[in-house]
């Protein structure tokens, strides 16, 4: 056998005081709880990621539409302008073939004035009406017709009322 020596010892039982019955079942039902509102939570933040989702789509969607009614526009009024502005150079050159420089100087004055006009010249704080775009308080409502896809943003507060 063995040399070793035996050693004989007490059990010591824990000082710290057992925890009743009524306090483990509370701190069950506690997690249980929690549980439950965090699958409640987590099922409405998705729900609102979802309506968030949905409503930047129907916004994206808007802007495509008001982008192709405004590209139309364009083409249009810029085609416009740009015959205006050869017929207007084709009149200079008759004026200056006819050597009349009264002529001349009302042509010249016409295209300088064709130049300077802008299709959006109506708008006059362009700044101030981007900023109030599309807004909680300013929504903007887009109307494009078949006929002739112009643009009409129809705002709650008119843009001219606030000039």
């Amino acid at each position: 056998m063995s040399d070793a020596p035996v050693r004989v010892g007490k059990v010591v039982r824990s000082k710290a005081s057992p925890i009743p019955n009524a306090d483990a079942f509370a701190a069950l039902s506690e997690i249980v709880a929690a549980a439950r509102e965090y699958g409640r939570v987590r099922q409405e933040e998705q729900t609102k990621r979802a309506a968030i989702a949905a409503a930047e789509h129907g916004q994206v969607n808007r802007i495509h539409a008001a982008e192709k009614t405004l590209r139309l526009y364009f083409e249009r009024v810029f085609a416009e302008r740009a015959q205006t502005g050869e017929e207007m150079f084709a009149r200079l050159d008759q004026a200056m073939d006819s050597g009349d420089p009264q002529m001349v100087h009302a042509v010249v004055r016409g295209i300088v004035d064709l130049a300077q006009a802008s299709p959006l010249a109506g708008l006059d704080d362009f700044g101030k009406f981007w900023a109030e775009l599309g807004t909680d308080d300013n929504p903007v409502e887009l109307l494009a017709t078949q006929q002739d896809a112009t643009l009409s943003a129809v705002s709650s507060r008119r843009y001219a009322a606030t000039t």
